[in-house]
């Protein structure tokens, strides 16, 4: 299949791999991946995601359709659907009130509830990993650092930092904590994507909070924004943060459906 793949231009260049926009015949706009294979646990990595998104056959997530590793090269190529769409990160306005926001969430824990219920953590939600398709509903992307609860832990346990985007991340990732990780560590990045979309800014960033620590060591000590310059609290908003931000994952939602009802009532 890759060979048909016309590729049209670059999208993104990082550490391990390099994002292409192609054309298939057969398939119509794709994007190819083409990377180096560092390590054993980078080929893993690689592995599970693929398996999984093969699996998924769902809208919240990019469809695959080709995995090739060339040991002797220690290369890999990926062939996946292109979403039509912009990151949330473009499209921030678009959900700026909180029933706006409310049905965002009811979306995409809709799509995290089908890994969820596999036993795996995206965790790294971010504005850049989701894209809002032409009909304002949400697809996942990138779980290329997903965490497989039945499966062994690819991080060592002496890391000082599990892997994560670090201002969207939760304390126990902070903290490499891997035994308390699961789906309340994707509860964590969902209450920060939900208070920045409500307040138009981080909510843990020390220029709002007008305090002397990093984004880090406030989201360590849970300490973050709940209202902000013409934006006043809101009740709906406030409690889902209040709820998802917790230090501890045992004193947020503790289940599913928890957090689904609460959505739920504010839509």
């Amino acid at each position: 299949m890759i060979k048909a793949c016309k590729i049209k231009g670059e999208i993104s260049k990082g550490g391990q791999k390099t994002v292409y926009f192609a054309e298939h015949p057969d398939v119509g706009n794709v994007v190819v991946k083409r990377g180096e294979i560092k390590s054993f646990t980078s080929l893993e990595r690689i592995r599970r995601e693929v398996d999984l998104l093969s699996s998924l056959k769902s809208s919240y997530y990019p469809e695959q359709h080709y995995f090739n590793v060339d040991i002797k090269n220690k290369s890999f190529e990926i062939v996946e659907e292109h979403i039509e769409g912009s990151m949330l990160r473009d499209k921030m306005s678009q959900f700026s009130t909180p029933k706006e926001i409310f049905i965002l969430l009811n979306d995409l824990v809709q799509g995290l509830k089908i890994i969820w219920n596999k036993n795996i953590v995206h965790r790294d939600l971010k504005p850049e990993n989701i894209i809002i398709r032409p009909n304002g509903k949400p697809c996942i992307i990138d779980l290329g650092i997903a965490r497989f609860l039945d499966f062994e832990a690819l991080t060592q346990t002496i890391s000082p930092i599990g892997p994560c985007t670090p201002i969207y991340a939760s304390p126990e990732q902070l903290e490499n904590k891997k035994s308390i990780i699961d789906h309340r560590t994707d509860f964590y990045s969902l209450g920060i994507i939900a208070l920045e979309l409500y307040l138009e800014v981080h909510p843990f960033d020390p220029s709002y909070l007008k305090n002397h620590f990093s984004i880090l060591e406030n989201i360590m000590q849970g300490v973050y924004l709940t209202s902000h310059g013409t934006k006043l609290e809101n009740e709906a908003i406030t409690g889902f943060a209040n709820k998802t931000l917790q230090i501890q994952p045992f004193n947020r939602f503790r289940t599913i459906k928890l957090i689904e009802n609460y959505i739920s009532k504010n839509i």
